[in-house]
């Protein structure tokens, strides 16, 4: 073939290469690159834009760091990328469809918490290729501010307001810090002079505290309130104070100067106020007075009171009051309104005499305080206390009444507005017909006759203490306890139950075996024993009336039994031990058995240590019951030895110890 024919067929297999490139690409997805070689013949391969993994981590407060694989290009030129937040742009810090990077990673910042989805994009030439979309939860971070999430509205004078503040901890994305555990005060600015903010009460959930109650007291404008918790602070918008409608009285001018049915010398003036305190000028009710319920004297009654009313208040004139009293209070009322004045006195006439506005008795008993105190009032010609009386009342038998030698004595007076009331008074001696007199240097009056008879039993004497006895053993004399009043007067009527306790003793001590027998206040006991030797005090007591024997000691038993009280411990070869083993002899009741004199003999245990392993150098010495053996030595090594001590009649052994 020549080589004119073999240019013509190469051109014609090159013509037929691109015609089928371009049958190809026609069909086929844009995102193909097709390329295409030979000389002789020709062929061509068809390829993809790969698409890059992605993963995105939530680092920090308000912030994502995504990463993502290279993407290799299908032929020269170089690959970019753009990432996207919830099918929206990320931040400046990441590249964005407009902007694409060759970078490979970035840090989404200003994240709002919560789940976020995040893609990113590969760019070569004309073409595209999306990733599969990863997820990041974004936490929030430090409150760095405090936010008025809703601001307080609806204020009026002393009313809480109709819409009260929320205030919100966030991080310094505008997140809500939910775990926020800050204490939040308010406190106002701006406003009227000397108003008060009252009655807040916050809750506190998932970083937003709610506040109800909030109230300002005086009417303004340009309030703010200030929220804080002393790391974060924030103010709320501007708001006023209006006036409210009349919701009490005030008493602008307090009553005064009142004496018995004469006008008082200061007439009361009343004010129609809001919650807040502030003057309603607009008010136009018609304002009434009365003596306040439960003040001043009963029966008392108010009179010839007229009322004036401007812008508000009204001026009162006239009022009086007939009966002498103590903290009377006026209430000012309207069929909807009401207000009560300051506390106030009616005042008496000159002291005339004085009289037992409380008599004393009351069922008194010897040397108690009488169940009645007396009451001693100072009081005018017509029966009214004296309110401004101030002598001293002294009080005594009367001559003559009750029995010879009685002495009157705990009495302690109180004078409050001319009533002198006594607290403690008590008479020694039982007797009937006694009479006190109440004199204070000038004036002088007689209680009524009362009887002062046997109290109750105010307290128990041993006639006859336990006696020395054994532990375990009944006393060999038994106790006898007799009731007596507060005087010392024997309580013959007594016929309660008393029960007899340890009133001081070792520790653990039982006190058992008593049975008793009452007659004639007198309770006699029997088979009463105590455990535990020591020294003794036995209490009896019925109720708050209580009292002790003398002293007495229980000795211990004979000895029952052996214990270590003293274990020994590891030891060395041939040393001695470094814990001297001791052995006490207890009695039947567990008490240290302080008479036992038996020789103790100190043994290995058979089937302890090592075989053939000697005890050796063992010296003892004993006192009160406690036998202490000291030089003791095992001249074989051995673990779990024990040491057995006998005295021919019990037996013990120690617990297990290894000699090294």
């Amino acid at each position: 073939m020549s080589a004119h024919t073999r240019h013509l067929l190469h051109t014609a297999a090159i013509a037929l290469v691109v015609s089928a490139i371009a049958l190809v690409a026609a069909v086929m997805d844009a995102s193909a690159y097709y390329t295409a070689r030979g000389t002789a013949s020709a062929s061509a391969a068809v390829t993809t834009l790969p698409a890059p993994t992605l993963t995105a981590t939530n680092t920090g407060a308000g912030t994502v760091s995504l990463s993502w694989s290279a993407v290799t290009a299908p032929a020269s030129g170089a690959v970019t990328y753009w990432i996207s937040r919830d099918g929206g742009a990320p931040s400046s810090a990441c590249p964005g469809a407009t902007a694409p990077t060759s970078a490979t990673s970035c840090t989404d910042t200003g994240v709002s918490a919560g789940a976020h989805s995040y893609v990113v994009t590969a760019v070569w030439r004309t073409w595209t290729r999306a990733s599969a979309s990863a997820r990041a939860t974004v936490a929030y971070g430090t409150a760095t501010q405090l936010v008025f999430t809703t601001q307080p509205a609806g204020a009026t004078g002393g009313t809480a307001f109709t819409t009260q503040p929320v205030i919100t901890a966030r991080d310094a994305n505008g997140n809500a810090v939910l775990d926020y555990s800050g204490s939040i005060a308010l406190s106002i600015t701006g406003g009227a002079a000397g108003a008060t903010l009252s009655s807040c009460a916050g809750t506190l959930r998932s970083g937003a505290t709610t506040f109800v109650g909030c109230k300002i007291d005086k009417v303004g404008n340009a309030y703010v309130l200030q929220a804080s918790d002393r790391a974060l602070s924030a103010s709320s918008a501007s708001f006023n104070v209006t006036l409210g409608a009349a919701a009490q009285f005030l008493f602008t001018t307090q009553p005064a100067g009142a004496t018995g049915a004469t006008a008082f010398a200061t007439q009361p003036v009343v004010v129609a106020a809001d919650a807040g305190g502030n003057a309603v000028t607009s008010y136009s009710g018609t304002v009434a007075l009365t003596i306040a319920s439960g003040t001043g004297t009963v029966g008392a009654a108010l009179s010839g009171c007229s009322g004036t009313l401007s812008r508000g208040v009204t001026t009162f004139a006239g009022c009086k009051i007939d009966k002498a009293g103590t903290a009377y209070a006026l209430r000012a009322s309207d069929t909807r309104v009401t207000g009560d004045s300051a506390a106030f006195d009616v005042t008496p006439g000159a002291v005339a005499t004085l009289a037992f506005t409380t008599q004393p008795g009351g069922g008194a008993t010897s040397a108690l305080a009488f169940p009645t105190q007396p009451v001693v009032t100072a009081q005018d010609a017509g029966g009214n206390t004296v309110t401004s009386y101030n002598r001293t009342i002294a009080l005594t038998i009367a001559n003559n009444t009750g029995t010879k030698g009685a002495v009157l004595s705990g009495c302690g007076g109180t004078l409050v507005n001319g009533v002198t009331t006594f607290a403690g008074c008590a008479i020694d001696l039982l007797g009937t017909g006694y009479q006190l007199r109440a004199n204070d240097g000038t004036r002088s009056v007689t209680s009524a006759a009362f009887d002062v008879t046997v109290g109750p039993a105010a307290s128990f004497v041993f006639t006859t203490s336990p006696s020395t006895s054994t532990a375990g053993t009944v006393f060999g004399t038994q106790p006898v306890v007799a009731a007596r009043d507060a005087g010392g007067n024997a309580v013959t009527t007594y016929a309660g139950t008393i029960t007899l306790s340890v009133g001081s003793g070792p520790a653990g001590a039982t006190l058992s075996g008593c049975s008793s027998t009452v007659r004639t206040g007198v309770t006699t006991f029997s088979g009463c024993k105590l455990d535990k030797s020591g020294s003794y005090v036995l209490h009896a007591s019925d109720g708050p009336a209580g009292g002790d024997s003398a002293s007495f000691t229980v000795s211990p038993g004979s000895a029952t039994s052996l214990a270590f009280t003293t274990q020994p411990v590891d030891a060395l070869i041939n040393t001695a031990f470094p814990t001297s083993p001791a052995i006490t002899a207890f009695d039947a009741f567990g008490n240290v058995a302080t008479s036992y004199n038996s020789s103790i003999a100190l043994t290995i245990k058979s089937g302890t240590g090592a075989a053939g392993a000697s005890l050796t150098n063992c010296s003892s010495s004993r006192s009160s019951g406690v036998t202490t053996f000291s030089g003791c030595r095992i001249n074989t090594r051995g673990n779990n030895y024990q040491l057995r001590a006998t005295d021919g009649t019990r037996t013990v052994d120690s617990t297990a110890f290894n000699v090294r």
